[in-house]
């Protein structure tokens, strides 16, 4: 990729959890993981799960709520496949916390 996919508008780009993993195509997704020294993950249940009722929502909120649901459990086990994650307690244990860069909320 010709542009740090990792910024956007001077901001860092949030790409590993939730509605931002099930929206991006999974080469960017696996390209930002090769850029990022440490990736910390979250998902819900509901963003795998492509037959859950869908509601009344502004568009807004719906797209934001179910785009990629049909691909996202595919797409998970392929960057678990091809990367390597460790858990919680790993992740404390090797960070040194006083050297990690910290990212401020807009």
């Amino acid at each position: 990729f010709p542009i740090n996919l990792g910024v956007l508008a001077g901001k860092q780009l949030v790409f590993s959890g939730g509605g931002y993993f099930r929206l991006l195509p999974y080469p960017v997704i696996q390209h930002l993981t090769g850029q990022s020294g440490y990736i910390m993950t979250y998902f819900h249940p509901r963003d795998f799960d492509a037959q859950q009722p869908v509601l009344d929502l502004p568009w807004h909120r719906r797209f934001k709520s179910y785009v990629g649901l049909k691909g996202a459990g595919k797409k998970f086990e392929r960057w678990l496949a091809d990367n390597t994650f460790v858990d919680m307690a790993c992740a404390i244990e090797q960070t040194d916390w006083q050297a990690a860069p910290r990212i401020r909320p807009a």
